[in-house]
């Protein structure tokens, strides 16, 4: 897994709750909670201490904004209701909940928004901690394979930067989380923990792409149960950002801690009468 691209990106599961969660049905390639034991060449999940990401776009919409036959994503045609718009700053974004406003100055199309899309910038920074067996590993400012150890606490995790370049890696191999055929280098419909969705690159103008030229990741997943609106709807868009990373080991020593996989838990709050 350590040869993997989605070890060293960020993922969003993308989950409608109307009140609660839906629970998803689990594929084998299950990455579950540490437990406090040292990983044996496999990874398992843990809380990060910071999460830094900035926020872009925020749609839903009632058709794909970005199927695979497209390059750019048609926000109008697929008749997207936009939620934000706006660079947000860097921060611990992941410490609350988001609310997005259903806004009342556009002319709301009724029926069912089937999709929720968001971008964000192509940087995460992170930080994060680990202790096993009286052992303790934290992140550096040099990235996820070289932690510090040390057999006493030491101070607070250093934050690393990490970008998204290739679904396949450098070595052009197939992401066994990509459905679409181990993937694209910069498309992914992927199947992860039991969550679908697609996460694609797009460089400055939103078209797709890959390497060095990614400004902006989209993540795209459909909506369960989906938002029916009208003109007449008044609410907002809840997002819960949860924040994980991977811990990787061989058994004897932690050898990364590395962005793994987040999710997005969403529920449309309705305050209309």
């Amino acid at each position: 897994m350590r040869n993997i691209s989605i070890l060293n990106l960020v993922i969003g599961y993308l989950i409608l709750l109307p009140w609660n969660s839906i629970k998803p049905v689990y594929s084998s390639t299950r990455i579950l909670n540490c437990t406090g034991a040292i990983p044996q060449k496999t990874a398992c999940i843990i809380k990060a201490s910071s999460f830094k990401v900035k926020l872009k776009r925020i749609d839903i919409c009632k058709k794909n904004p970005l199927p695979n036959y497209r390059i750019k994503p048609d926000f109008i045609g697929s008749k997207c209701l936009n939620l934000l718009n706006n660079i947000v700053p860097a921060g611990n974004l992941l410490n609350t909940n988001q609310k997005y406003e259903i806004p009342n100055n556009l002319t709301i199309e009724n029926g069912n928004y089937r999709y929720i899309s968001i971008i964000f910038e192509n940087k995460f920074i992170v930080s994060g901690a680990y202790s096993a067996n009286n052992y303790f590993w934290t992140t550096s400012k040099k990235g996820p394979k070289d932690i510090i150890q040390s057999k006493s606490k030491i101070s607070n995790p250093t934050e690393f930067s990490t970008k998204l370049k290739n679904w396949r890696g450098k070595e052009n191999l197939d992401n066994k989380y990509c459905r679409n055929n181990g993937g694209t280098a910069s498309r992914c419909d992927l199947q992860y923990n039991g969550y679908e969705m697609s996460g694609i690159g797009l460089d400055s103008d939103f078209v797709e792409t890959s390497d060095n030229k990614i400004k902006f990741m989209i993540f795209i997943s459909e909506l369960s149960p989906m938002i029916n609106l009208n003109q007449d709807s008044k609410g907002y868009i809840d997002i819960d950002f949860k924040k994980n990373l991977e811990v990787f080991g061989n058994g004897s020593a932690v050898t990364s801690i590395s962005i793994a996989p987040f999710e997005f838990q969403t529920r449309y709050i309705n305050n209309g009468k």
